[in-house]
């Protein structure tokens, strides 16, 4: 197998970008230094999350999980380019995790993979965002309109409405929780980020 590497900033405190080297037998942390960082065995890791976790500027952003018996990492797409810019680097991330995913199933036949938001924080905040889009959706319908102010509201209020709609229903479908198959499955799981 061919060494797959991914490059993050996971933050502007970071002083240079770290390198994720996907290797037939584990995943490998590479700090800007050369220093050896963190190394994960792929038949350590016990479950494996893939999940879109969008955001109203950042509408792309993906993770993959690793769970082993005492510990969690999390990696996603995202890059911290600079102050408040974070750069989708979805192309060597997604190889990446083709690698780990195939790395995993090796190493792991009893590995679990996953897709979606962890489930009890999917349903609460699928809970909030009813609620939420309910009473935003209510308040609009039931003000008062007169000329004003308040006409200004109705039309910015029903525009967020609008732009927030798609990004929730796309939440909705691609973050359930659900299991996956590693072989014909992630595909379908990666497309998530475009739906």
């Amino acid at each position: 197998m061919q060494v797959v590497e991914y490059r993050r900033r996971a933050s502007l405190a970071d002083k240079g970008e770290a390198v994720w080297r996907a290797h037939a037998d584990r995943l490998e942390q590479i700090a800007p230094d050369g220093t050896l960082l963190t190394t994960v065995a792929y038949g350590a890791v016990r479950r494996l999350r893939l999940g879109f976790t969008p955001g109203r500027f950042h509408t792309t952003r993906f993770l993959m999980e690793l769970t082993g018996t005492k510990s969690r990492l999390v990696i996603t797409n995202l890059h911290a380019g600079g102050i408040g810019a974070l750069e989708d680097r979805s192309e060597g991330f997604f190889n990446l995790v083709r690698a780990v995913v195939a790395g995993v199933q090796r190493a792991g036949p009893d590995a679990e993979f996953v897709a979606g938001e962890q489930p009890a924080i999917y349903w609460l905040l699928l809970a909030f965002n009813l609620a939420a889009f309910t009473l935003l959706v209510l308040v609009v319908t039931h003000l008062p309109i007169v000329p004003g102010n308040v006409s200004a509201s109705v039309l910015i209020k029903s525009v967020l409405i609008l732009f927030s709609l798609p990004l929730m229903l796309s939440w909705l479908v691609n973050a359930r929780p659900r299991r996956f198959d590693p072989q014909e499955g992630l595909e379908k799981v990666i497309a998530a980020r475009t739906a």
